[in-house]
């Protein structure tokens, strides 16, 4: 079993190790040593930015921005699993954060604006966003990608709409919602110490990846969706309702993603508000995560935590080195053109043997 995840997972670990080579080789043409350079990164990502910052405060970063990687991951992971390619995490997590925040700045006392009712007015606003791509894949046929490329830009101009006229904070001249409600706040872990927003949404995310892992190795739903992602012709004859888990399947990745949006709008991101720029790349970078993590839950959390672990490494090799940060995105760029040549490939044949 242990060869088999090994073989599984090779692929992703070869795709690193040559774009972290290539990556070596422009280091080299500056001037750096990048033996030295990776070093340095790992430090910076998983101990101190550097010599003068707060204690682990380099770990407390990369774990914090690992989190809304997760999330958007494994909403990419649970579509993948039915057979459907959800491009539609980041309008998911926006729906998600634009729910939460609405709820937490609307109801501002602790018996509807509670911390668990705004979570799951999240999940609800992510499932219901993500359940119209599924319902028109369902019931009408509507290729999945182009149904949620689309509601990514409505709800993005949504978003737009609100942060300039109804959730506007009358306050700020930003683009922004009020803050959310006290009691509607993710605890900080550690962050008087870390001086980082690392909040209880990253446990939040690992008991999510561990649920999410169960779901499908045990439950039956889990095991219907993964029959209608390997062939959906074979489990509509063996009397699965092929229909209604692809809804599922695009709802529950939904609530995933809208979860992670909650998490950066209540985990204290951009000082407990909604703003224009707080969901950033988040959507489209979970499904590069989750390719890299071979669509495993666990996988996924490792590939998350690396990810954001180069993110806050280049900020170092930037401040030290004086090399460029596009080196980073250079990196992850050809890590995941590896690893998704291969993904998309098997994808695409898959569902093209399904056609015919």
């Amino acid at each position: 079993m242990t060869k088999k995840k090994l073989k599984e997972f090779l692929p992703s670990i070869i795709a690193v190790l040559i774009a972290l080579f290539i990556g070596g080789i422009i280091m080299v043409s500056k001037g750096v040593n990048p033996v030295l350079a990776y070093i340095d990164m790992g430090k910076a990502a998983f101990y101190q930015t550097s010599p003068r910052s707060p204690f682990l405060g380099g770990l407390a970063k990369t774990l914090f921005l690992s989190t809304p990687l997760i999330f958007s991951a494994l909403a990419a992971m649970v579509a993948f699993k039915a057979g459907l390619f959800n491009i539609g995490a980041q309008g998911q997590m926006i729906a998600g954060g634009l729910a939460a925040t609405f709820w937490a700045v609307t109801f501002r006392n602790y018996f509807l604006g509670n911390i668990f009712i705004v979570i799951i007015v999240a999940i609800v606003g992510g499932f219901l966003w993500a359940g119209i791509a599924g319902f028109l894949k369902s019931k009408f046929g509507v290729n999945e990608v182009i149904a949620t490329i689309m509601l990514n830009y409505i709800m993005v101009n949504w978003q737009n709409f609100l942060l300039n006229g109804p959730l506007k904070d009358p306050a700020s001249q930003n683009t922004q919602s009020e803050k959310v409600f006290e009691g509607a706040r993710f605890i900080t872990i550690f962050s008087k110490v870390t001086k980082q927003n690392l909040n209880v949404g990253f446990i939040i995310a690992i008991l999510l990846v561990i649920g999410i892992y169960l779901f499908f190795k045990y439950s039956k739903l889990g095991y219907e969706m993964k029959a209608v992602g390997y062939k959906e012709s074979v489990a509509e004859n063996a009397g699965i309702n092929t229909k209604k888990m692809m809804f599922l399947a695009m709802g529950i990745a939904g609530a995933c993603a809208g979860l992670g949006g909650a998490e950066r709008v209540l985990g204290g991101t951009a000082q407990y508000a909604y703003t224009d720029m707080i969901m950033s790349d988040y959507g489209f970078t979970g499904l590069a995560v989750a390719l890299l993590g071979k669509n495993n839950p666990f996988g996924i959390l490792i590939a998350a935590i690396f990810y954001a672990a180069l993110d806050v490494g280049g900020q170092m090799l930037q401040q030290k080195y004086q090399v460029d940060r596009e080196i980073v995105l250079i990196i992850q760029a050809l890590i995941i053109i590896f690893v998704a040549s291969e993904n998309l490939f098997k994808f695409f044949i898959s569902k093209r043997k399904e056609s015919k």
